[in-house]
C-alpha cells in the first residue's frame, strides 16, 4: 500500500470505497520462503476487490501476492539494510493505514457495526442470503440489511421526504440505496471535523521569517548574475569574419584594430570595439540585443577567448566577441535584495519552512512537522510543490492523526484488516524499493563512472550532470550492444541513413527504459521461480514458476506445439528481454519471435524480426534461412516486390551453393514476370 494512496486523502479529504470481511488471525493458507500467508491475507483481497474469493480478479491477486511475497524475500537478502528502511516507513504510515482501516473498513463497509454483531446477523437471516455465499464475501451487503432493519423510522422518513420533492415513481430499493447513501456521505461530511475537535488536533498557523533572517538563510539566492567583460565587431558577412578571427590566439589590439575598421556598429568601433560588462540574462547594450550564446561559449574560458560568429537576434548580421575578463557573481546586499526578499515571502511558490517547524498539534504536543510534508512529497514523485498542495498534505495528515486516534480507541490497531493492510503496506514498499535499486542503482566504480562521463557526457539525455548520470552510464557500461544492435536492424527505416555506430546514442536512449524494467523483470520472474513454496489450501492458483532456463525453453515448445501461439510469442519475447547477455538465447528468441510471427500472419513484425536475426547474428545456421524468408515475406505476402528483388540479390551473392536457391530463382524470376510463374503454377494444379 504505497504512501502515494495517502496523497490521494491529502487531495480529496476522505475517500470511502469498497468492502471488508471477518478474518482468521491463525489459519496459515501457505508459505513462501518460510514467510506466511495468512488466510486474512485472502480475506483482504477478496474486500479490497469487493468480488468473492473464488472470482477471477481475487483469484489472479492472490496468486500475485504469494510471488510478490518470494520478491520481497529476495530484497532482504540482496540488500540487508532495506529491513531498517521498513522498520522507519512502518513509523511514518501508521497513521495512514489506522485511517484506511476506520474509513474502508469500518465506516463504509461495516458501517460501523462489529464484526461479531454483523457474523451473528449472518448466522440468524440466513435464509436471506445466498445458500453458496460466505460471510466473507457478503459483509457490506449484511451490514446494509441489519442498518435498515434498525432505522426503519429514519427510512420512512426518508422516503417520505423524497416523494414529497417529486419521487414518487422510485423502488423500494432504490429509496434504500438513497438511504444508504446519504448515511455513508454523512460520515464522509461531518467525521473528519468532529474527530479532530474530539481529539483536541488542530492545525498551526505558518509564521513566515522576517526578510532578515531569510536573507540570512538564502543570501545565495540572491547574487547578481554572471558576466564577462568584452569587446565585439558586428560585419554582415559570417564567412569573411570567420577568416578574420580564424587565428584563436589574437591579440586584444589586433582585434580592436578590427573592430576600428570593419565593425558595422559605429558606437563600438568609436571605442574600439568595447562593449563593457554584460551579464548573464540581460540584453548588450549599443543595439547589439540579444546574445545568449556568448555565455555559453565563454563559460570556463580564459581571458583572450575569442567567440565564434554569433547572428544577431531576428537580424541579418553578425557578431563576434572578445573576452578581456570573466565578470564573477557576487553577493547582494540586504538592501539590494529586499524587494525579491519581499516578493518571496508573500508569494513564494512554496513555503521555505525548518523540518521541526510544528504544523499540528494533539493535546498542544506536536503530531505533524514539516518534514512529515517533505516525507509525502519524497514518496510521490511529481508531485506539485506549493503553498497549495502543503496546505492539503498538512490538512490531510491532521486527518489521519484524528482518524488513527478514534481507530485506536475502537481497538482498530488489532483488527485482522489492519494487520492484513500492514502486510499488504510492508510488501508493497519492499518491493518498490527493492526495484529502484535494481533499475536505478550503478554497479561500478566511481571512478569508472566519472570517466566515462568526461568522455561521453550523459549517453541518453547530453544536458544532465553527473550526478544524476551514474545510473544510465551504468547501464551504458552494461547492456550488451546486440541489444541496440537488434533494435537498429528491426527499424532500420527510422534509423537510415545513418549508421550503426552512428546511432548507439540515440539508440540507447530508445532501449535504456525497457532494459531497466528487463532487469526488474529478471530479478521477480528469478525470486518466484527458485521460491520455495507450501500451500495448505487446495483452492489456490498459483503464476507458473521458471525455476531455470530450461525448464522455460521446455514450456515455450510445449506451447509451440499445442498451437498456443499467442503465449508462446509472448514467452519468448519474454526470455529475450530478460536474458540480454545471453547471446545464444536471444539469438534463437528473435528467431522463433519472427517465425510465430510470420505463422499469426504478422507479416511486417516478421520480416522485421528476420532481417535483425540475419543482419545481427550473419554467421548463425539459420541465417539463410531467415534472409530467405524475409524475402519470401516480402513478396508473397506483402508485395514488396522490389524490396524482395534486393532480399534475393543479397542471399544469391551471400549464399550461392545454398539449398534454397533453386526456390530463390524461381520467385525471382516470378517477380520479373509480373507473377506469371505462379498464375502457370496454379492453373497446372488446378487442371489436374
Amino acid at each position: 500500500m504505497k504512501k502515494n494512496v495517502l496523497a490521494l486523502l491529502a487531495l480529496g479529504a476522505l475517500f470511502f470505497t469498497g468492502c471488508n470481511s471477518i478474518g482468521d488471525k491463525d489459519t496459515i493458507i501457505g508459505r513462501v520462503n518460510g514467510e506466511s500467508v495468512f488466510q486474512e491475507d485472502a480475506d483482504f483481497l477478496v474486500r479490497m476487490n469487493g468480488e468473492s474469493r473464488m472470482s477471477p480478479k481475487v483469484v489472479e491477486s492472490l496468486a500475485s501476492f504469494f510471488s510478490r511475497k518470494a520478491v520481497y524475500s529476495k530484497a532482504f537478502e540482496v540488500y540487508p539494510e532495506l529491513k531498517k528502511k521498513l522498520a522507519e516507513n512502518s513509523v511514518s504510515v501508521e497513521n495512514y493505514l489506522l485511517t484506511f482501516t476506520y474509513q474502508r473498513f469500518y465506516a463504509m463497509d461495516r458501517l460501523m457495526y462489529s464484526d461479531d454483531e454483523l457474523k451473528a446477523y449472518f448466522d440468524a437471516h440466513r435464509s436471506a442470503f445466498s445458500d453458496t455465499a460466505r460471510y466473507m464475501d457478503l459483509r457490506n451487503l449484511v451490514a446494509e440489511k441489519l442498518y435498515l432493519e434498525r432505522h426503519v423510522d429514519s427510512l420512512n422518513s426518508y422516503i417520505e421526504r423524497r416523494k414529497q420533492a417529486g419521487d414518487t415513481l422510485v423502488s423500494q430499493e432504490d429509496f434504500e440505496k438513497g438511504f444508504l447513501m446519504e448515511f455513508r456521505q454523512k460520515i464522509m461530511r461531518e467525521t473528519g471535523d468532529s474527530l479532530m475537535n474530539v481529539y483536541n488536533i488542530k492545525e498551526q498557523p505558518i509564521v513566515l521569517p522576517s526578510a532578515e533572517a531569510f536573507y540570512e538563510k538564502h543570501k545565495d539566492w540572491f547574487m547578481t548574475q554572471p558576466g564577462f567583460e568584452v569587446y565585439h565587431v558586428e560585419m554582415s558577412d559570417s564567412l569573411e569574419m570567420a577568416k578574420l578571427f580564424a587565428d584563436s590566439t589574437m591579440s586584444l589590439d589586433s582585434f580592436k584594430q578590427i573592430a576600428r575598421e570593419k565593425s558595422l556598429n559605429k558606437e563600438t568601433a568609436a571605442k574600439d570595439g568595447y562593449v563593457g560588462k554584460v551579464l548573464e540574462g540581460h540584453v548588450l547594450p549599443y543595439g547589439i540585443g540579444d546574445m545568449t550564446p556568448l555565455f555559453g561559449m565563454f563559460k570556463g574560458k580564459a581571458s583572450g577567448a575569442i567567440s565564434t560568429p554569433i547572428r544577431t537576434f531576428l537580424g541579418e548580421t553578425f557578431h563576434v566577441f572578445y573576452m578581456v575578463a570573466p565578470v564573477p557573481s557576487r553577493q547582494k546586499t540586504f538592501e539590494q535584495a529586499r524587494a525579491a526578499i519581499k516578493d518571496e515571502l508573500e508569494n513564494g511558490v512554496n513555503y521555505d519552512l525548518d523540518s521541526a517547524y510544528v504544523l499540528v498539534t494533539k493535546n498542544d504536543v506536536p503530531v505533524v512537522l514539516e518534514k512529515d510534508v517533505d516525507l509525502v512529497y519524497s514518496e510521490n514523485f511529481g508531485m506539485i510543490r506549493n503553498r497549495n498542495m502543503h496546505q492539503r498534505i498538512v490538512h490531510s495528515l491532521a486527518l489521519n492523526a484524528a482518524f488513527a486516534s478514534e481507530a485506536r480507541k475502537l481497538k482498530l490497531d488489532h483488527s485482522w484488516e489492519y494487520r492484513a493492510l500492514v502486510r499488504e503496506s510492508n510488501l508493497d514498499m519492499i518491493t518498490k524499493a527493492f526495484e529502484k535499486k535494481v533499475k536505478l542503482e550503478p554497479n561500478h566504480p566511481e571512478d569508472t563512472l566519472k570517466a566515462l562521463f568526461d568522455k561521453i557526457g550523459n549517453p541518453s539525455q547530453p544536458g544532465l550532470d553527473f550526478e544524476r548520470s551514474r545510473s544510465d552510464l551504468s547501464h551504458w557500461l552494461n547492456m550488451p550492444r546486440n541489444v541496440m544492435k537488434r533494435m537498429y536492424y528491426y527499424r532500420l527505416e527510422d534509423f537510415e541513413p545513418v549508421s550503426l555506430d552512428s546511432s548507439m546514442f540515440r539508440l540507447f536512449g530508445e532501449t535504456v527504459v525497457s532494459y531497466r524494467n528487463s532487469l526488474w523483470d529478471k530479478v521477480s520472474v528469478d525470486a518466484w521461480g527458485k521460491a520455495k513454496v507450501s500451500l495448505y489450501d487446495d483452492k489456490i492458483k498459483l503464476l507458473p514458476q521458471e525455476p531455470s532456463l530450461k525448464i522455460a525453453l521446455g514450456s515455450l515448445d510445449s506451447l509451440y506445439n499445442a498451437h498456443l501461439l499467442d503465449k508462446a510469442l509472448v514467452g519468448w519475447t519474454g526470455l529475450r528481454d530478460r536474458y540480454p547477455e545471453n547471446d545464444t538465447l536471444m539469438s534463437r528468441a528473435t528467431y522463433e519471435i519472427a517465425h510465430i510471427q510470420s505463422e499469426l500472419e504478422d507479416f511486417d513484425r516478421a520480416q522485421r524480426e528476420y532481417r535483425a536475426f540475419y543482419s545481427v547474428w550473419p554467421d548463425h545456421p539459420d541465417a539463410e534461412k531467415a534472409m530467405f524468408s524475409r524475402g519470401f515475406i516480402l513478396t508473397e505476402n506483402l508485395h514488396k516486390d522490389s524490396l524482395a528483388l534486393v532480399v534475393f540479390n543479397e542471399f544469391k551473392a551471400k549464399y550461392p551453393k545454398s539449398e534454397l536457391m533453386e526456390s530463390v530463382d524461381w520467385l525471382v524470376e516470378n517477380i520479373k514476370t509480373g507473377g506469371k510463374l505462379a498464375d502457370d503454377l496454379m492453373k497446372k494444379i488446378s487442371e489436374e
